[in-house]
């Protein structure tokens, strides 16, 4: 077996774990309330922003930071953005999991950037 087929068996059983299972239900719901999606996605690009700017080496103003985690907070209110976060980032965690174990094993350095 060749290392594309073996990324297929991993495709397929991150597609059949409990994880991607939850992520896409909740996602479903999250898509069944138009105004709850909205704020999610208003969310996400305010945080794209400064995450973006950071990454340049901008200066990002204080206020700009906690007006989003304001906004974090009183988004993880509403138990349908709650439970989809936190689906999301047990999803993530876990492909980020497999990542690090792929790089360990072929001995890459993706500590660059790391403090």
């Amino acid at each position: 077996m060749n290392a594309y087929d073996y990324a297929h068996q991993l495709a397929h059983a991150l597609k059949n774990s409990e994880e991607y299972k939850t992520y896409k239900q909740l996602e479903m719901k999250l898509n069944g309330h138009p105004e709850v999606k909205k704020a999610m996605d208003d969310f996400r690009k305010r945080q794209f922003e400064i995450q973006s700017a950071q990454m340049m080496g901008q200066k990002v103003e204080e206020d700009k930071i906690e007006k989003l985690q304001e906004l974090h907070n009183m988004l993880m209110k509403d138990q349908i953005i709650s439970d989809f976060m936190h689906s999301e980032f047990r999803l993530t965690q876990m492909m980020s999991d497999i990542y690090k174990i792929l790089g360990e094993a072929l001995d890459l350095d993706f500590s660059f950037g790391q403090d």
